[in-house]
């Protein structure tokens, strides 16, 4: 039996961004990621300096919540965009390692088996 990871489709930005007060913008993602694609994201964000944004992904309707002034919002989105394809890159990378680790782990198990099934063929007769 072959390790196979979860099927990923690229988490998007799904619409524009709403508002209620101009300061506070939520934008919808295409899907609910996975806890280890949100960390990546989460650490993307992180490292991007010039973003000043409080990040949180609220599962409940898929949005990403952030605050920018309406001035700054094209570059702000641009921002999130850039770091939602890295992030889906780096959980891309993240499966294809994972999927690598378990084909050799399953090249492994076959070959113990192969080996005690010739050591029990070879002993049978004693």
């Amino acid at each position: 039996m072959s390790f196979r990871p979860a099927h990923f489709t690229d988490i998007k930005r799904s619409g524009p961004p709403n508002t209620s007060n101009g300061t506070e913008w939520t934008v919808p993602i295409s899907s609910q990621p996975a806890d280890e694609w949100v960390e990546f994201f989460k650490n993307v964000a992180d490292k991007d300096a010039a973003v000043s944004v409080q990040w949180a992904v609220n599962t409940h309707v898929i949005q990403l919540r952030f605050t920018s002034n309406p001035d700054n919002l094209r570059d702000r989105i641009q921002r999130i965009d850039g770091g939602l394809a890295r992030a889906n890159e780096q959980y891309r990378s993240w499966l294809n390692e994972a999927h690598r680790k378990g084909e050799e782990r399953s090249r492994g198990e076959d070959t113990e088996s192969d080996r005690v099934r010739d050591l029990n063929e070879r002993f049978k007769d004693l």
